[in-house]
């Protein structure tokens, strides 16, 4: 097992509380893109992630394992560091308070009044539900409806940064896989609201489109010629990667045809396009796709990229081949199937820019 891989995709979960504390976590996909974008094939962040899956009631995504969480009851400095002690400091030292007035039984503070609080005082609103997730999930304190508790009775609490200082004299620890993991998580996390499509990866990321092209019952299709396309060996099928390649560039085309008409758009404006779909060819796709002035899908760069892969992917054709190749066909060679790979995620790509520039009306 990758156990580098392993320490990432922990350190990914931990990333999420620094940078979500209200809604900590990950999902399962969001995870194998985490894996997906340090660079890592999409078998082996599967193996690894089953190392990294805990749920815990509360939480409705995968947080961090029992033992990472059970190191953080251990607060030594860190580098990078991703939390604000005087933010850890001021609950603390909130419910301190409530233990000499109150006793330790019924020591308690309201979550959203401590927020605004430290607010007054302050500390930013993302660094103190950052320390409160913290310590909750680190088992220092308890929530419930809304009311903060320490987790154990045991009278009033060192501060966060006095343990700090008494434990870290030999210097910040260091924390690699948090810091390669952390702008990754930061995208993630600001794509399920800020409009982006989920995934980064455009073979992903078209497939949350077609719910609203209104061709939802194709993602399964499309879901499997994605695997299809990425399980295939450029060296020993380079024809079965050009043809799902150019599957999957056709498709991605064919299904916004009928978007860009119904806005009137200049792209697929074509009388090839008035007919029934099983008429439509590949090429006067890619043709109409590069035409239409500023609502064109592709640049002269990519289309030409596109008409290469179309070329290779003819190789289906006997009768084509017999035209285009009286004398044999030449040999299709493993980076003509790499190129292929990147064509397609190329051309997809200019698809969801294109969305993004005319999206479909929900």
């Amino acid at each position: 097992m990758n156990q580098e891989l392993i320490n990432l995709l922990k350190a990914a979960l931990e990333c999420s509380v620094f940078i979500s504390p209200t809604d900590p976590g990950l999902s399962y996909d969001e995870l194998l893109e985490v894996g997906k974008r340090a660079g890592y094939q999409a078998g082996e962040v599967g193996d690894a992630a089953v190392h990294c899956m805990t749920r815990t009631a509360g939480f409705n995504k995968i947080i961090p394992d029992h033992m990472t969480l059970s190191s953080w009851n251990f607060l030594f400095a860190e580098e990078p560091e991703y939390r604000n002690f005087d933010a850890l400091d001021f609950i603390v030292s909130e419910l301190n308070d409530r233990v000499k007035s109150d006793g330790m039984r019924n020591a308690q503070v309201d979550r959203s009044s401590a927020v605004q609080r430290a607010l007054a005082i302050g500390i930013p609103r993302h660094d103190i539900e950052v320390a409160i997730t913290y310590l909750t999930l680190a088992d220092h304190l308890t929530e419930k409806n809304g009311v903060l508790r320490f987790a154990h009775n045991s009278g009033v609490h060192a501060l966060p940064s006095q343990q700090r200082d008494s434990i870290g004299r030999g210097g910040p620890q260091r924390k690699p896989f948090r810091e390669r993991a952390h702008p990754i998580v930061r995208d993630i996390i600001g794509r399920r609201t800020d409009g982006r499509a989920k995934f980064v990866e455009p073979l992903d990321a078209f497939a949350e489109e077609l719910d609203k092209l209104g061709y939802g019952s194709f993602r399964l299709w499309w879901t499997q010629a994605v695997a299809e396309l990425r399980r295939s060996d450029p060296h020993s099928s380079p024809l079965s990667v050009s043809v799902l390649a150019a599957a999957l560039v056709e498709g991605a085309l064919t299904f916004v045809v009928k978007h860009a008409r119904n806005q009137n758009l200049a792209v697929f404006r074509s009388k090839d396009f008035d007919g029934n779909p099983r008429t439509w060819k590949i090429d006067d796709l890619v043709a109409s796709a590069a035409s239409g002035g500023e609502s064109a899908i592709l640049d002269a760069q990519t289309k030409n990229r596109a008409e290469i892969l179309i070329r290779n992917r003819q190789r289906i054709h006997a009768g084509r081949m017999l035209s285009e190749f009286p004398t044999g066909v030449p040999d299709l060679r493993p980076e003509e199937a790499r190129d292929a790979k990147v064509t397609a995620e190329q051309v997809i790509r200019c698809v969801l820019d294109w969305l993004l520039k005319y999206p479909p009306i929900s």
